[in-house]
């Protein structure tokens, strides 16, 4: 064994091999954390929502939706501008939101909702003059049900009751994997420090896994980032186009700076390392 760690080829056999693997686990350390972080944390999802101009296309389209019915109870469009609350949209967004990470049934209360419209119908009577004969009990009734349909609807994000269970899973998965591969990490920067007799050839292969490991982030997020798939995405609705477009860019964006912090580590473990070189020399 001696001899073994004592042969020069063998010795770099083993740190390239060894510097390959903690790239590696580095990169999926990595990547793990960014999921944990990002995507599958409310709080990412929320700031999303937030700056993307999600909240008022969705206004807009439960406008449009509410029209086509509103016609057939007597109401016209004049009825419909300014209604739907982008307060109250917010409100119960982040209630879906909340349900969504904790595992909760995905429901959208629309007692508030009902509400609103009823007391809304009342004052464009009254505003309008129409007697309220021409607005049967019957056609508000249904107006309003099937009105409260089209609003759980728009609230209810798509495609979230159908990952619920799965991304619930993968937050824990993703913190235990970060976990590991962490330890692993530790595991295998120790190993090749300690055992190179000359510590700058150690913190030289180290600084060559974290370079490589940032490089892959930089050029995959940057290479996504700049090619516009993302913008090209078309789902279903503009609000939701523009909700999963801010949040693939916000992820790509966090990998980017990623990258660009492992790479400062790697460029100072590099000088570190030619600073000792030079003290042994």
């Amino acid at each position: 064994m001696k001899k073994l760690f004592g042969n020069e080829t063998f010795k770099k056999i083993l740190y390239g091999i060894l510097s390959f693997v903690l790239a590696g686990s580095l990169t999926a350390c990595s990547m793990f954390v960014l999921l944990k972080t990002t995507i599958l944390n409310e709080s990412f999802l929320m700031n999303s929502l937030n700056t993307s101009e999600y909240y008022m296309d969705l206004c807009y389209e439960i406008t449009d939706d509410m029209v086509d019915i509103g016609d057939a109870s007597g109401l016209n469009r004049s009825f419909f501008e300014g209604f739907i609350d982008e307060v109250m949209v917010r409100k119960d967004i982040q209630q879906y939101v909340d349900n969504f990470y904790a595992g909760e049934k995905l429901t959208v209360d629309t007692g508030d909702f009902e509400r609103a419209l009823r007391a809304a119908i009342d004052k464009y009577e009254k505003k309008k003059g129409i007697d309220p004969a021409t607005l049967t009990e019957d056609s508000v009734n249904y107006f309003v049900k099937e009105a409260a349909k089209i609003y759980s609807k728009n609230i209810e994000i798509t495609y979230f009751s159908m990952i619920q269970k799965k991304a619930i899973s993968w937050s824990f998965k993703s913190l235990l994997y970060a976990i590991v591969l962490g330890v692993v990490v530790l595991a295998l920067v120790c190993f090749i420090f300690f055992t190179n007799k000359w510590k700058h050839r150690g913190i030289k292969y180290i600084s060559y896994a974290t370079g490589a490991s940032s490089l892959f982030l930089l050029i995959v997020s940057a290479l996504v980032l700049v090619s516009g798939v993302t913008d090209k995405v078309a789902i279903i609705s503009r609000s939701l186009n523009d909700l999963y477009t801010a949040v693939i860019n916000s992820f790509l964006v966090d990998m980017l700076i990623m990258g660009f912090v492992l790479l400062t580590i790697s460029i100072v473990l590099i000088i570190i390392h030619d600073n000792l070189r030079k003290k042994v020399l």
